[in-house]
């Protein structure tokens, strides 16, 4: 027998309430989608985790809204509604599970009891993520599981759902109801008073919370601490002040709440990477980067150009890093597919400089030199430091050619001897999946960076020469029994079905390097740009995976 029943806080093992409770899975939904989706308000009878594995949505709760992102897990409850809406213009990726709660008492152990009501799911509230859990496997796998069709696929989902209960629930003490809303208010107080003297104790007191945890809630909801987000701010606006006004950097350092411009100066260089004086010079000389990869050679000597290709989705790491700092936004859709729009913006904000690469149209490249004086870099020279020397001794900017490469090569002799730790005489293939066609693939900064500056040893070679794509099939991926694949899955939504389908397979399943967890997932953007910036990414990259 069933009935319903309501928890109320005094009948509840707080340390660990999931203890008490019978749990029934009713339903796994996956969703991807790029941008403008949308799940329209609906009522829900049972309790409903919203599970987000990339990107970031708003989440709408009876007449209230939330800002969700990756890594994160919010909770609806019975007798409520909610709605999905994308947010930005890249889209999210969200698993959707609905479950109901069950309590047997001990006044009627034959009688279990459905739990509407409890502490530990609250509408809207996040559940503490903790950094050993992969949640997007966990829900790839209870999804695939529950839509496997098996006769104990249920089941099996059940007991996955339950290991990832347990994981969230013993993360860490489940935030305080209201304390979303606390933070949020908090939030809104330093956007309206950062050029304030802003501490710590001062707004975890506005919030009610000790400091500790007050700092604990805000970097688990806003992805940084309270005084990185403050001095973001801070930075924001002083970056405005520099490109639109006249102002002296003391009398900047002090409007965005610094009253040390030295310290100001230091603090802006370890943001931004250059000092305010080279911003400020940057943003005075109008320099155009024609192309995608130009921008990485340019933000290597301390310039930020005045217009480049910007685009959310195409070249997200500049727009996300750089949009608010560019002023023109040149088109980077469909790479050189859109060469028109963009002439017709350099026309009409009139840069200083243009930087491009030699491979152009006859017609492009006429109307882009009545613009301006245009430099061009070799398009058929693979070699990014060449490029990079060359590109500053036109722009007298060899001293921080020479200093960014110092870097980079320190960075690279780390990595270099964090993957031969790693790999040892391991050999390692690239793959790329583009619709339904698997290749055999690599790029100048495949080339330059994994098999030159790190010296790792492939696991083929290729007749078409260093640079190369060829059709392979997963037959014959399998055959060469390499030890690593690093894959690289075009982010476009029939490759993403197309790969979501390929891994159920017991082909692919049974690859060796599958088998042994050894695939890599890698990005187009850094990998395909050969770029000194995007090459470094890829040092960060691989560092990140293998330290």
């Amino acid at each position: 027998m069933i009935t319903p029943y309501l928890y109320s806080n005094q009948e509840v093992n707080t340390s660990y309430p999931l203890d008490r409770l019978t749990i029934k899975l009713r339903d796994v939904e996956k969703m991807k989608s790029t941008s403008d989706w949308n799940i329209p308000q609906q009522h829900t009878s049972s309790y409903v985790f919203v599970m987000v594995t990339g990107g970031e949505a708003l989440l709408t709760l009876d007449r209230g809204s939330i800002h969700i992102h990756a890594q994160g897990v919010y909770s609806c409850v019975p007798e409520s509604t909610f709605g999905l809406t994308s947010f930005g213009d890249e889209g999210a990726e969200v698993t959707i599970v609905r479950f109901d709660l069950y309590q047997e008492l001990h006044d009627d152990p034959d009688t279990l009891h459905v739990v509407k009501d409890t502490p530990v799911f609250r509408s809207g509230k996040e559940l503490a993520v903790s950094p050993t859990v992969q949640l997007s496997f966990m829900c790839e796998g209870i999804h695939n599981m529950w839509h496997s069709g098996r006769a104990m696929g249920h089941f099996q989902a059940h007991v996955q759902f339950l290991q990832l209960l347990a994981s969230l629930t013993e993360a860490s003490p489940p935030l305080k109801e209201d304390s979303q809303m606390l933070i949020q208010r908090t939030k809104d107080y330093i956007d309206e008073h950062s050029n304030e003297n802003l501490t710590v104790e001062h707004l975890a007191g506005m919030a009610g919370l000790s400091p500790k945890y007050y700092v604990d809630l805000f970097k688990r909801r806003y992805g940084m601490s309270t005084t990185d987000y403050i001095s973001s701010l801070r930075m924001n606006r002083a970056k405005q002040l520099m490109a639109g006004t006249e102002m002296r950097l003391r009398d900047i350092a002090h409007q965005v709440g610094y009253q040390d411009e030295f310290y100001f100066s230091r603090k802006f260089k370890k943001a931004m990477g250059i000092s305010p004086s080279i911003y400020m010079n940057s943003r005075r000389r109008k320099i155009a980067a024609y192309h995608i990869a130009i921008t990485g050679h340019l933000l290597a000597l301390n310039m930020i150009p005045y217009a480049a290709p910007l685009h959310p989705k195409w070249t997200s790491y500049y727009y996300r890093m750089y949009g608010k700092d560019i002023p023109v936004h040149l088109s980077a859709y469909r790479i050189d597919m859109e060469w028109q729009s963009k002439i017709q913006a350099l026309q009409e904000h009139q840069p200083d400089l243009i930087i491009s690469y030699d491979h152009l149209r006859p017609e492009e490249k006429e109307m882009l030199e009545d613009i301006a004086p245009v430099h061009y870099l070799t398009f058929s020279d693979h070699n990014w430091r060449s490029q990079l020397q060359t590109l500053a001794e036109h722009l007298g900017a060899q001293q921080d050619a020479k200093s960014w490469l110092e870097t980079y090569d320190h960075k690279a002799e780390q990595v270099k001897m964090m993957m031969q730790q790693k790999l040892g005489n391991e050999k390692v293939i690239v793959v790329r999946l583009l619709k339904h066609q698997f290749t055999r693939y690599c790029s100048p900064s495949m080339l330059e960076v994994l098999y030159g500056d790190l010296a790792v040893k492939p696991a083929h070679t290729s007749e078409e020469g260093e640079i190369y794509n060829e059709p392979i099939t997963l037959e014959q991926l399998d055959e060469m029994q390499t030890d690593w694949i690093f894959l690289m899955v075009c982010q476009e939504s029939e490759t993403l079905s197309f790969w979501e389908d390929v891994q159920k397979t017991s082909l692919w399943q049974n690859i060796k390097s599958v088998q042994n967890n050894r695939l890599f997932i890698i990005t187009a953007d850094p990998w395909l740009e050969n770029s000194p910036l995007a090459n470094e990414r890829i040092l960060d990259d691989l560092m990140d995976r293998y330290r």
